[in-house]
């Protein structure tokens, strides 16, 4: 057997459990799995086995109800849904998930049977996974079998400082952005009383559309990248018409100069654009490249929202005033 990466259906995998022929009888089963039920992690099902290749399953239900007499290949279900052992493991526990089933087989890449990743190793995979996901949109460097709790200083430090580090240098290139166009509002200086919500509209509405589709990437839930985007554009169409109206309504009611709700108009549109360009196209790129794409969804993703939603507030501002 190759040996897999700590994260893959291999290492997850138990071989206690119940396995028996297509041959052998349902009482033959039974007797086997009352002989030998001390030495099983788990008998939610009875993997049928020929020679070394799984060929089917039964579930303990299906077994106790069946006549003792029966045959197994007349009760087991022939198509098995199993994952091999270099997958990953969230991709083990969404296809339990998707299967509705306890237990997920595991096959050597030479399609022999190696054993089964239990319910409960399922469940413990979903919440890694899950808290891993959350860590990494925060911006923190942890795989999903690490814990922060066992952290040395050094560890805490260089999980979390990369993307810090990147968050601090975008934030400098907005200061830059800020003061290259500050001439822009000169005669308007109402406008910069305006930035802080330009750049929420851009990361809320990123955030959102990123959180979707990142969990859609993981659930294995894919569809093409221009179809996908075609909708969310459509989304983003009455999303940004909503939020501009009512930000021009305000404006207007405010400050009473057409100019200025125009400019915060235009600029919430465009920035609702964008910002969903950015949450498909930047975990979509991760995720083609390999890596997971929620990296795609902390610092990174707000670095590119906060600066280009600066950068098309000042380029309406200009065109207009």
């Amino acid at each position: 057997m190759n040996q897999q990466e700590p994260e893959t259906a291999g290492k997850l995998a138990t071989t206690a459990v119940p396995k028996t022929t297509s041959e052998s009888s349902v009482a033959d089963t039974l007797t086997q799995l009352q002989s030998f039920s001390d030495t099983y992690d788990t008998i939610d099902y009875i993997y049928i086995v020929d020679s070394t290749h799984l060929v089917g399953v039964v579930s303990l239900h299906e077994l106790l109800i069946a006549k003792p007499k029966t045959l197994i290949a007349n009760i087991m279900i022939r198509n098995v849904a199993y994952v091999h052992q270099n997958t990953d493991q969230e991709n083990v526990a969404q296809l339990a998930l998707a299967q509705n089933i306890k237990a997920v087989p595991v096959l050597s890449m030479n399609e022999e049977f190696i054993g089964v990743v239990t319910s409960d190793v399922i469940l413990r995979t979903l919440r890694d996974e899950h808290n891993e996901d959350i860590l990494k949109y925060a911006g923190i460097n942890v795989s999903a079998n690490e814990r922060l709790s066992q952290f040395t200083m050094w560890q805490h430090l260089t999980s979390r400082m990369p993307w810090l580090v990147i968050g601090l240098g975008g934030g400098i290139l907005a200061a830059w952005v800020v003061e290259k166009y500050s001439y822009a509002m000169e005669s308007e200086l109402v406008l910069a009383a305006f930035i802080p919500a330009i750049v929420y509209i851009a990361d809320s509405v990123g955030s959102q559309t990123q959180m979707v589709f990142v969990r859609s990437l993981a659930t294995q839930q894919r569809t093409s990248i221009l179809k996908r985007l075609g909708k969310e554009l459509v989304i983003a169409t009455f999303v940004g018409a909503i939020l501009s109206g009512l930000i021009g309504i305000i404006s207007w009611l405010w400050l009473g100069k057409l100019a200025i709700t125009l400019i915060l108009a235009i600029s919430v549109l465009l920035t609702v654009y964008f910002s969903v360009i950015v949450a498909l196209i930047l975990p979509w790129v991760f995720d083609k490249a390999g890596k997971d794409p929620a990296l795609a969804s902390g610092p990174l993703a707000t670095v590119i929202r906060d600066v280009s939603s600066l950068a098309i507030y000042f380029f309406v501002a200009l065109q207009i005033l």
